[in-house]
């Protein structure tokens, strides 16, 4: 019988190279490998332990360089292009945690497309410019004073409410048509960071870093702050779409759907937004003329969550209600279904509690709060930030 054992005072050798490879069964080759050929265990001659010697120095050599070269390639590769962004902002972004989920990163841009690694894909054919977002994120408790952002806190999803045409084959080339003229229309505006159009294409029109117009005299509150005026804090989503609670058709294309998760698991994971902060114009819509909510009502209903891997945030109390006391009007809770109802009604509780804890009417309680709301909006003007018309606009 062969038996094969290692060259005596050579053990060291053999022990630190082996100890530099990872896979167990090349280990047990290479130890194979230098191990001395003896017959029936007697020491080989001096000419055969020399000429092994030399062949384990000259493979232990070999080991020690090939491990340090590998290493110093691996300290230099260059890793997956990550997107940039504010770094202190995005480890602890306005204090609260999210549920955002693993990190997601741009894989390529090419020309005027970019490519993610979720399988998302974006055309910048249309992007444009606006002015760098900055805002001002008032405390939910009322406590302190407002903090300046520059990081988007949510996102808000609307519908175009633009000519449509029927979904099929027959109308490929009008289809086509009526995209291309609402982008260019919306480009002009600077309308929206981003369009899902109807064959779930999604086009940048405004550089995420930049503010949009898309939601204008508008508020939503998280659990520690409150947002006044979205188009600089909230990023904007457009459907290509109508909406209605009565419209019998899907408002939304399958294609849409598979595309506007994509987007908005992108868009979570690289700022850090919470579930909670992705909501729909009509809840954040607001008219401060007449100090209600509901001035726009697109997805005031059917709004489709759930497809989007989003809890349903139709039921969240209305933070115009009980932070602003905003009122409301019989249109709008007959556009806005079920949920959303019961939300506006949830919030006006929270207002009576409130007043009552004050030891006020509520009335009186709701123009505190009005006044409030005043105060917070020229705080924004006094900042440079706020383009929205004044209070006394139509």
């Amino acid at each position: 019988m062969v038996i094969r054992k290692k060259a005596p005072g050579l053990e060291p050798w053999v022990g630190n190279v082996a100890g530099f490879i990872g896979d167990p069964v090349k280990r047990l080759r290479f130890l194979q490998s230098v191990a001395p050929l003896t017959n029936g265990g007697r020491e080989p001659r001096r000419g055969m332990r020399k000429g092994r010697a030399a062949l384990l120095l000259a493979i232990a050599l070999t080991g020690l360089v090939t491990f340090f070269l590998t290493r110093a390639a691996a300290r230099v590769a260059p890793r997956p292009t990550v997107l940039p962004g504010v770094a202190a902002e995005r480890r602890n972004h306005l204090s609260h945690p999210s549920d955002a989920g693993a990190e997601i990163w741009r894989v390529e841009q090419s020309g005027t497309s970019e490519a993610y690694s979720n399988g998302l894909r974006v055309d910048n054919s249309f992007a444009v410019s606006s002015h760098p977002r900055s805002y001002l994120a008032f405390p939910a408790g009322g406590a302190g004073g407002p903090a300046r952002r520059s990081q988007p806190a949510g996102i808000v999803f609307h519908s175009t409410e633009s000519q449509q045409a029927p979904f099929a084959a027959v109308h490929n080339e009008e289809l086509k048509r009526i995209g291309e003229s609402l982008l260019g229309f919306l480009r002009r505006r600077q309308c929206y960071h981003f369009l899902i159009d109807r064959f779930g294409r999604v086009y940048r029109v405004v550089a995420e870093g930049d503010a949009a117009n898309h939601a204008g005299h508008s508020v939503w509150a998280d659990d520690q702050w409150i947002y006044v005026n979205l188009n600089e804090s909230f990023l904007g989503i457009a459907f290509e779409a109508r909406t209605g609670r009565d419209r019998a058709e899907e408002e939304v294309t399958a294609a849409q759907k598979r595309s506007a998760v994509m987007l908005t698991e992108m868009l979570r994971n690289r700022y850090r937004i919470p579930a909670k902060n992705c909501v729909t114009h009509a809840q954040v819509s607001v008219n401060p003329s007449n100090m209600r909510i509901g001035y726009h009502v697109d997805w005031a209903a059917k709004f489709p969550y759930g497809d989007l891997g989003l809890p349903n945030n139709y039921a969240t109390p209305l933070p115009a209600i009980w932070a602003f006391g905003f009122g409301w009007d019989p249109g709008f809770l007959q556009a806005a279904g079920g949920d959303m109802r019961g939300a506006v009604e949830a919030a006006d509780e929270i207002l009576n509690g409130r007043a009552a804890a004050a030891g006020l009417r509520a009335g009186a309680y709701r123009k505190r709060l009005q006044q409030q709301y005043r105060e917070k909006l020229a705080a924004l003007r006094a900042g440079g930030r706020d383009t929205s018309p004044p209070l006394t606009a139509p």
